[in-house]
This record gives structure tokens, C-alpha cells and sequence, in this order.
């Protein structure tokens, strides 16, 4: 992590957040329209009340400042605060509307803006809070920022910029600006593959809407309690386990699928994640099997590896009664997550594989001289040194998280293993839970979560930044051997 030489530009966050503001006017009124469909109009007074209220504030800080160029330090903290602002405004309406704490409102916000997927609403909260967490996840799968670049600034190096802290150095078109809308309508075109998917297999309209939803965006929020095991039959699963890895996938890929698909088929990282996919499910299956489980071995293990890996978080079983091995399977599944460029959370598969190859060049070097070169290679991209002090600085901050993370589970009288789990979930934008995740948490774990929830979608670096005084003010330093500031 580097050091701040100098504060961001605190008129210039100001003005791209009021650009962001004006965007997400827009997030609300879909709900506002969905609750005058559902006929709820009392709900749709709530959200279409904070949209114009949004909406005015964004406007007003969009006018009252003058346009500047950002700076990479800057555009990361925008990135950082997006997520934990939009769950802000998406809470107010969601508590208005279910008489929910504003807590558990927040939670579920951050929850559905994260592509997490954990809960704590009661039950009967209504299809309008329904459908506007489903909604929360999908735009949040795909992020605010890309609807801020494709709409509303001009392409330019500020564009540039926001769009490598969001989405890094992926580009499929000349310009960012026409990158991030490829990239929208390929998320926009399998959404429309996964709700018809969902309608053939036999869900309602209203429910094969809000889980396409949340299956592209690998969030995992369901219509029913019970989630995905509520539904009888094997097209319902299978509907949902294709539409999640459809969201898993680098979107960077799909473009390639019909113009040359053996780009997308022999991409490293998709063969990857499909590897790690089947070794995941043969292991949980043993796990089961083992264990004695009146389970379909074959369905519930690809099924629940598949929602693990792709860090969607739906389930068909009781994942609170599963054993420490099978639960240890799932853990490591969520930690490896999907391809980097896709919707999925987790390290991301990309990592993984940088990770094995400075392991290999380690060990490979203990055999060579000294002065002898080994570029690490992926593909045809070779890692820079960058890279890799990016990769370690993730790995340890990452580990750092889940450690003290689940410590304060245990402190709380929450077993070892569900306290790795509850964590592993939220910091891997997941889902899952062992039964920890609840109404009746202490205020203090679901705090916990919410910080894991935003460190995963954020990926840590950012969220930190954001926190540091430097970011935001001039600090002096004295040099200790003239005694000058």
C-alpha cells in the first residue's frame, strides 16, 4: 500500500459523488415502479420520496462545483465510499417500508450492494423488499460506476481512471467509456438468458425476476425462506447453478464466445475455475458420503459447490447440520471465488493462480544461480513485481480480516469452525450461512459482517484508504535529523 504524498481533492470527490448521487436517483425509481405494480403505494412513496430527495442533493453538489480532472488516489476513494453510501440510501426506504430496525435495514443493504446475500429480515417482509434487495444486488454486481461512466461523464483520463479502481486494466473496446457499455449489455443480455432459464424450469414470473437478479450478479437472495431447497425437482437448481456461473465468468470473455471461441474455452482462469469447481464437488460429496447424508450426492454437491465457488450463496440443504469437513470444503470454495472481470467475490481464481506460480518460482529458484532470471508468466501476460507485492499485501490483509473477524465470533461463544464460515461468507461476498446469521445476532456481529461484507466487494486496499488521515488531510512530518517540518 503506498503512502499518501498529499490529500485527495476534497471538491473533486465531492463533485464525482454528486455525479453518483444523480445515478443512483435512478436505482431507487425502479423499486418505486415495482411497488406501484405490486400495489403497494405506501411503499412507493417511501422510495420515490428519498429518490427526489437524492436527486436534489446530488444535483446541487453537481452544480455547485466545477469540474476537475481525478487523480488515481481519488478515484479509489470514490469507488470505496459508493458501496457504503448506496447501502445508506437504499436502508432508509427498506426500513420505512418493513418496520425493520435500521440496523437490519443497513445489513441488508450492504447485503444486497455487496452481492452477499446474508439476512437478517424477518419473515412476511412483503415482495416490494423482495424485489428491491434483488435489485440492490443486481446493481451492485455490475456497480454504480460503470452507470456513472456509460451515462454521465465524458470520456476523458477521469474515466479512465474511475473505471481501472473499480474494474482494473480489462479492456475489450478502444475507450473505457465504450468498454463499460459492452460490459453492461453483456450483464443486461444473461440476465434475460437466466430469467427465461428460470421460467422454463418452472418458477413464477415474479420469482424467476428477482433470482436472474441475484444469480448474475452472484449475490444470492431468494424469494423463500428455505431458499433454493423450497423447490421441488432438479430444473430449478440446474436453471439456478447455470445462471451463477454465467455471473462467475470474466465478463471480458463473452464477447469472444461467438467471434473466436476458442479464446474463451482455452482462457487459463475459465479452465481454472471449472477445475477447482469439479475437485470441490467430488471432495464434498466424499464429505457427505462419509457422513451418511440423505442427500442426492451428485445434485446437492454440484449444486452447493457451484453456489460456494461462484460466491452466489444460494442453498438446497440445511448447511447447519453438515459436518466440519464438508463445511471446511465450502470454506475453501468461498475463498477461491470466480474470475477476476466477473460479478463473483472470493480471492478470485486469477489470484490463486499467481499465487501457485510465485510458490513454484520460489522453489525453482533454489536450484538456479543467483543472476539467473525467471519471469513468472501467465499466459501471455508476464507479472510485473507490482503485482506481486499487490498479491502479498491482499493475501495478509485478507487473512488479517478473517482472523480477528472470526475471534470476535468466538468471543461472542460462536464455535470455531461456524465463526471461519459466517466470516469466510461475508468477506467473500458469499452468502452462506451456518445458522449464525440471524435477527437475534448481537448488534456487534452483525456490525462485524457488515465491515466483512464491504471489505470483500470493495476489496480491501480502497476501504482502508478511506480511513486513513491522510487521505484527507495534510500531514506534517518533521525530519528528525534537522528538526525541519
Amino acid at each position: 500500500m503506498y503512502e499518501l504524498h498529499s490529500p485527495v481533492n476534497h471538491k473533486a470527490v465531492a463533485k464525482y459523488m454528486g455525479y453518483y448521487l444523480i445515478a443512483f436517483t435512478f436505482v431507487l425509481v425502479v423499486p418505486t415502479i415495482a411497488a406501484l405494480i405490486l400495489g403497494n403505494v405506501e411503499a412507493a412513496i417511501d422510495y420515490g420520496s428519498t429518490a427526489a430527495v437524492v436527486f436534489i442533493i446530488g444535483t446541487v453538489i453537481y452544480r455547485a462545483l466545477p469540474d476537475y480532472e481525478l487523480e488515481t488516489k481519488e478515484a479509489l476513494i470514490i469507488v470505496a465510499l459508493v458501496f457504503p453510501i448506496s447501502a445508506l440510501l437504499s436502508a432508509i426506504p427498506m426500513s420505512l417500508t418493513t418496520g425493520m430496525t435500521f440496523i437490519d435495514a443497513y445489513f441488508e443493504s450492504v447485503s444486497a450492494v455487496t452481492t452477499t446475500g446474508l439476512s437478517v429480515a424477518p419473515p412476511d417482509v412483503g415482495p416490494v423488499f423482495l424485489f428491491a434487495r434483488s435489485w440492490g444486488q443486481w446493481v451492485g454486481g455490475i456497480g454504480i460506476i460503470l452507470v456513472v461512466l456509460s451515462v454521465l461523464i465524458r470520456p476523458g483520463t477521469t474515466a479512465s481512471r474511475m473505471y481501472k479502481a473499480n474494474y482494473g486494466d480489462m479492456k475489450i473496446k478502444p475507450t473505457v467509456i465504450a468498454t463499460t457499455r459492452t460490459l453492461g449489455k453483456v450483464y443486461i443480455i444473461i440476465t434475460l438468458v437466466s430469467i427465461i432459464l428460470l421460467l422454463m424450469s418452472g418458477m413464477s414470473l415474479f420469482d424467476s425476476i428477482c433470482h436472474a437478479l441475484c444469480c448474475v450478479s452472484t449475490g444470492g437472495f431468494s424469494t423463500r425462506a428455505e431458499s433454493i431447497g423450497a423447490y421441488q425437482g432438479s430444473l430449478i437448481p440446474a436453471a439456478i447453478s447455470i445462471s451463477c456461473l454465467l455471473g462467475a465468468v470474466s465478463f471480458v470473455l463473452y464477447p469472444y464466445l461467438f467471434k473466436k471461441p476458442e479464446k474463451f474455452f482455452k482462457n487459463l482462469e475459465l479452465r481454472a475455475f471449472l477445475a477447482f469447481t469439479t475437485i470441490g464437488v467430488i471432495l464434498f460429496a466424499f464429505t457427505l458420503a462419509k457422513e451418511n447424508m440423505e442427500y442426492n450426492l451428485i445434485k446437492d454437491s454440484l449444486f452447493q459447490v457451484i453456489s460456494a465457488v461462484s460466491t452466489a450463496g444460494f442453498s438446497t440443504v440445511d448447511l447447519s447440520i453438515l459436518s466440519d469437513a464438508s463445511k471446511a470444503v465450502l470454506i475453501f470454495m468461498m475463498w477461491i471465488g470466480g474470475n477476476i472481470g466477473s460479478t463473483a467475490g472470493g480471492i478470485k481464481v486469477f489470484r490463486v493462480l499467481l499465487l501457485f506460480k510465485v510458490v513454484h518460482n520460489v522453489l525453482l529458484r533454489l536450484f538456479l544461480p543467483r543472476e539467473t532470471l525467471t519471469p513468472i508468466k501467465i499466459e501471455e501476460h508476464i507479472v510485473e513485481s507490482d503485482e506481486i507485492y499487490n498479491l502479498v499485501t491482499f493475501m495478509l490483509l485478507y487473512t488479517l480480516i478473517l482472523v480477528v473477524s472470526s475471534f470476535i465470533f468466538m468471543l461472542y461463544g460462536v464455535n470455531t469452525n461456524n465463526s471461519v464460515f459466517e466470516v469466510s461468507s461475508a468477506l467473500s461476498t458469499v452468502g452462506l450461512s451456518a445458522g449464525v446469521t440471524s435477527t437475534a445476532m448481537p448488534v456487534t456481529l452483525k456490525l462485524v459482517l457488515i465491515i466483512d461484507m464491504l471489505f470483500g466487494r470493495i476489496e480491501i486496499i480502497p476501504l482502508i484508504l478511506l480511513f486513513m488521515p491522510g487521505t484527507w488531510i495534510k500531514i506534517k512530518r518533521v525530519n528528525k535529523r534537522s528538526g525541519e517540518i
